[in-house]
């Protein structure tokens, strides 16, 4: 890309809420600072066994880890970032799975990320011309034949699965084998329950056989000098809602944590303040948004000129009417990236095709903070009032939870400061309910 867009219809079309950005795209943005983040890839590179600094590489047997933030905070994009120090001859082997691709993230188990697991490993050793021997793929053929094959109501997919393979041994067949499950997962209802209970009742032999098959893969990569230990990285069970959530990360964790390997899973900030973390599962990592404005309200540089560039790699400063119109767009997000981009399309949508104008901007502001009074409850108007007026953090309960994932509600720094969303606070009922505690406070300051 020569320059960000210059034509509204092009920037409309460049605007991606679900694909996060790869390392190298023109479009990224270094928020460590802004973020206060910069430890973090030393941090999550000291979980893995690796120490940046000199390279030193000592992994553990298995780490299973949580990577926490705000949905469309940018988890991804960092990650993929941070990981990509962690690659190397004498390192890891990143394998990356991207749960919204390749399964169905609103009907989802933890046998559904098996099977997607094994088959991305198997793409990235062929990528890579990794030898691997019969002895390492065994255990898993095994598996196939004698629970899949001899189920009775899974005869007509057997024959699928089975078909084309002819003359296939080794990782090719796994993942012809694999490609076939993850797509039954994802689309193929008539089977999707089946499957799942095949894999629930001989979890202990597809565990043992893949782990054996991780564990052979690792050595056969670090004699082909490809890399010494694989990383798994676990793309989009952010966005596991409810019971989903509760399921695959608590219920399901000695399933997880029976897979042998280095993995590191994005994790919805919701999940952080349940208070159901088990043992075994690191989860202190935390993205932060960026920091935009301090709590008395004063403009934080860092945070709003990280958040301009994001905003002008997106669009050119030629589309609009002036800086005091970029501006209003930035300081509406709240240092939120994919608010950020919520904002622009709907300044897109809202322009003349021309120019992004002042007025417009005020329109994409009002209509998003339309969205916000949709689903808010009177209930939450007095709650994001109250912690604004009264920024001591003073614990969590369930509101305050369904205000952190839907963003009605951010979170800054460690988390020890929140700040209702800036365009919640042009919602007649927010409004409201701050004027009766600055009320009520003036009114107690009398007396």
């Amino acid at each position: 890309m020569s320059g960000p867009p210059d034509d509204i219809l092009e920037v409309l079309a460049g605007l991606d809420y679900e694909t996060a950005l790869t390392p190298d795209d023109p479009r990224y943005v270094d928020t460590a600072e802004a973020r206060g983040s910069a430890q973090t890839p030393e941090r999550l590179a000291m979980k893995f066994g690796l120490l940046l600094r000199d390279g030193r590489f000592v992994p553990p047997t298995k780490k299973h880890v949580l990577f926490f933030g705000h949905t469309g905070s940018g988890k991804t994009t960092e990650l993929r970032r941070y990981c990509q120090r962690l690659e190397g001859e004498d390192r890891y082997l990143v394998v990356e799975v991207s749960v919204h691709e390749v399964l169905d993230r609103n009907n989802f188990e933890y046998t559904d990320l098996l099977m997607a697991l094994a088959l991305a490993l198997c793409e990235r050793l062929q990528e890579h011309d990794v030898p691997v021997p019969e002895s390492a793929v065994a255990g898993l053929e095994r598996w196939f034949a004698e629970n899949v094959t001899t189920e009775e109501s899974l005869k007509e997919f057997s024959a699928t699965a089975e078909a084309g393979i002819e003359g296939k041994t080794g990782i090719p067949l796994l993942t012809s084998l694999f490609v076939k499950f993850t797509a039954a997962f994802k689309t193929n209802v008539t089977y999707k329950d089946t499957l799942r209970r095949v894999v629930r009742n001989t979890y202990s032999q597809f565990a043992t056989a893949f782990n054996t098959f991780i564990r052979e893969a690792e050595q056969c990569s670090s004699a082909a000098r490809i890399a010494r230990r694989f990383l798994f990285v676990v793309d989009g069970t952010d966005k596991l809602r409810g019971d989903d959530r509760r399921r695959f990360f608590t219920e399901d964790h000695e399933q997880l944590l029976g897979i042998e390997a280095h993995v590191v899973y994005t994790a919805p900030l919701a999940l952080k303040y349940e208070g159901n973390l088990v043992s075994g599962i690191d989860a202190d990592l935390f993205l932060p948004l960026i920091k935009i404005a301090e709590q008395d309200g004063g403009p934080v540089g860092a945070g709003l000129a990280v958040m301009r560039e994001m905003l002008l790699r997106r669009a050119a400063a030629s589309l609009f009417d002036g800086d005091a119109t970029i501006d209003a767009l930035v300081a509406s997000c709240g240092g939120h990236p994919r608010e950020l981009l919520r904002l622009l399309k709907l300044c897109c949508e809202f322009s003349d095709g021309a120019q992004i104008t002042a007025a417009v901007v005020e329109r994409a502001i009002g209509a998003l903070a339309a969205e916000y009074r949709r689903f808010l409850e009177p209930e939450d108007y007095a709650h994001l009032a109250n912690i604004d007026l009264n920024p001591v953090h003073t614990g969590n309960d369930e509101r305050t939870r369904k205000l952190l994932y839907n963003l009605a509600l951010l979170e800054y720094n460690d988390g020890s400061w929140r700040h209702s969303h800036p365009v919640v606070g042009r919602v007649e009922g927010y409004q409201d309910a701050r004027r009766t505690y600055e009320a009520e406070a003036a009114s107690s300051g009398d007396e």
